[in-house]
C-alpha cells in the first residue's frame, strides 16, 4: 500500500527548525535529532518506521551499497540565494547538506569530502531550470578550494518513481560536470517533482558525486521537506 506523505510548511514535521541562521539554535537543532537517533538505534527501517518519524528522512547509498537512513536535522535559508540549505545526519554523525536538492557540503566520508559547492552568481539553480552554468567545487582534506566546472543540463524526460510511502510524478534532468583543467567529467541525475499551486518543485531523487574520483551518493527522499507557496495552505493528505 501505497501511503500519502503531508505537504508541510517550511517549518515543518515538528522538528524544531529554528531558521534564524543563530549558532545555537543549531546546535539544539542537531542536538535534539541526535538524541531521537541515538533513541532508535537498532530498529529496522520499514516502512511503518518512517512513516512514524516526526522528522523529514531520506535513505542515502553511498557507492552503491546499502541504504542510510538520514533525518533532518536543521533548515535554513542561504543569505545570497534564499533557497533553504537542509541539513541531513546520520546516527554515526555523518552530514550531507543539500540546497535545490543539489548536495553542498558533507562531513564523516573517509576519503574526501564536499567542503563546498556553489555557482558563479551564488544562487545554485534548481536541476532543469538552467542548460548551461558554471559550478565552482571545494574539497578537504587538503587547500583543494575554487575548481571550477562547465555545468551541461538534460531533460531525459518524465518519470513515475515510488516508495512504500508514496509515488510522484517528476522530470529526469542529467547533468554532465566537465572539469577542463582537471581533464575530468561525470555526470549527476536528478529526478524533481514538479512546482504545483500549493508548493514549489523539489528533489525527490538524485544521483550524484562528490567531485573527480570521489564518492557516489544517491538520495531519495522518503519524507521529503516541501516548502509550501506563500498565501496557500498545506495540505495534509496530498499525493
Amino acid at each position: 500500500m501505497l501511503f500519502r506523505y503531508s505537504f508541510v510548511p517550511c517549518f515543518a514535521f515538528t522538528i524544531l527548525l529554528f531558521l534564524s541562521g543563530c549558532t545555537d539554535n543549531l546546535k539544539s537543532a542537531i542536538g535534539s535529532a541526535e538524541a531521537f537517533i541515538d533513541n532508535q538505534k537498532g530498529l529496522d527501517i520499514s516502512a511503518d518506521y518512517i512513516q512514524s518519524l516526526p522528522y523529514s528522512s531520506t535513505l542515502v547509498s553511498i557507492n552503491d551499497g546499502k541504504p542510510i537512513l538520514l533525518i533532518l536535522s536543521f533548515a535554513e535559508k542561504n543569505v545570497n540565494s534564499g533557497i533553504y540549505q537542509l541539513t541531513w545526519l546520520s546516527n554515526d554523525n555523518s552530514v550531507i547538506v543539500t540546497e535545490n536538492g543539489r548536495i553542498v557540503h558533507s562531513t564523516g566520508f573517509s576519503s574526501g569530502n564536499l567542503e563546498g559547492l556553489r555557482a558563479t552568481e551564488n544562487n545554485l539553480p534548481l536541476p532543469g531550470n538552467a542548460q548551461n552554468w558554471v559550478a565552482h567545487y571545494d574539497w578537504s582534506p587538503g587547500y583543494r578550494y575554487d575548481f571550477s566546472a562547465d555545468v551541461h543540463s538534460t531533460s531525459i524526460g518524465t518519470e513515475t518513481l515510488q516508495s512504500d510511502l508514496w509515488h510522484q510524478e517528476t522530470e529526469h534532468v542529467k547533468e554532465d560536470i566537465t572539469f577542463t583543467t582537471l581533464d575530468y567529467s561525470f555526470s549527476n541525475h536528478f529526478w524533481v517533482a514538479p512546482r504545483t499551486n500549493s508548493h514549489k518543485a523539489y528533489v525527490i531523487k538524485s544521483i550524484q558525486y562528490l567531485g573527480p574520483n570521489m564518492h557516489k551518493v544517491e538520495m531519495l527522499m522518503i519524507k521529503p521537506f516541501i516548502e509550501t507557496l506563500q498565501n496557500t495552505k498545506a495540505s495534509k493528505d496530498s499525493k
